[in-house]
């Protein structure tokens, strides 16, 4: 369950009670919690417990505890996220496409894209959900994603390079055409990328 809305569905709980509960601005009684975990097909006592994970899992097993969910994160498109300025939490309240659970920590300004093609390949895939994070400093080797100053005003994620013979934007892929590109004057960096993932459904 990737939404509050399919959760909400799943379990009976309304929509509103499990957004306050994961931004941590109300404590769930029993029975939300009861009826959460029974969507999850587990006890009460395990939404409590912390160690379920470690707990449940072979000797032999790859998965261990994670850090929980942060606070959903809108999903807008690279359109939307080329118009990204100074007004970006309204935007991104009117256009968001869904909003998703995220496993990082992220400021209240973050926002998620799906990437399309391979430019990032091997490190990023086609698909793949990124977390842009407006509020982090660009640094050399940054993974960001900039929009060009007009006429051309693309949006795109790129990897920061910053040389003594200038500022760059390089594509990782090492057969992507035009791989390194300097970086326009006027490029606006519309944030940091600072995690990952791929949904599987």
């Amino acid at each position: 369950m990737d939404t509050q809305q399919k959760l909400a569905s799943k379990s009976g709980v309304g929509q509103p009670t499990i957004g306050r509960t994961l931004r941590e601005e109300s404590d769930p009684g029993i029975t939300t919690v009861s009826s959460l975990a029974k969507a999850f097909k587990l006890d009460a006592q395990d939404l409590l417990d912390g160690g379920l994970i470690d707990r449940i899992k072979g000797k032999d097993s790859n998965v261990s505890a994670g850090h929980g969910l942060y606070d959903p994160v809108p999903l807008i498109s690279w359109v939307t996220a080329g118009m990204l300025d100074d007004s970006i939490d309204l935007l991104i309240t009117n256009d968001a496409e869904e909003w998703l659970q995220c496993p990082y920590a992220h400021s209240s300004s973050s926002f998620c894209l799906q990437i399309n093609g391979l430019s990032m390949w091997p490190e990023y895939r086609d698909g793949e959900i990124i977390l842009v994070d407006p509020e982090i400093e660009a640094r050399h080797n940054s993974d960001i994603v900039v929009r060009t100053p007009d006429p051309d005003r693309k949006t795109t994620f790129k990897r920061l390079q910053i040389t003594e013979e200038g500022t760059f934007l390089l594509a990782l892929n090492p057969d992507f055409p035009n791989r390194i590109l300097e970086m326009p004057e006027g490029t606006k960096i519309c944030g940091v990328v600072t995690g990952s993932w791929l949904r599987r459904r």
